[in-house]
């Protein structure tokens, strides 16, 4: 019983890492397109 609540415990420190991580991930995508379009928009206009 003891056994599969420290499972259970570090499956679920795990999944929170993960979606933690996922979250950066999808931050700097999101900052990345963002700058992304608008670079190409400064370029368009200047061009």
């Amino acid at each position: 019983m003891t056994e599969k609540r420290i499972v259970e415990t570090v499956d679920q420190a795990r999944q929170g890492e993960t979606s933690n991580r996922m979250r950066w991930v999808l931050l700097a995508t999101m900052i990345l397109t963002i700058a992304g379009v608008g670079a190409a928009w400064v370029w368009i206009i200047n061009v």
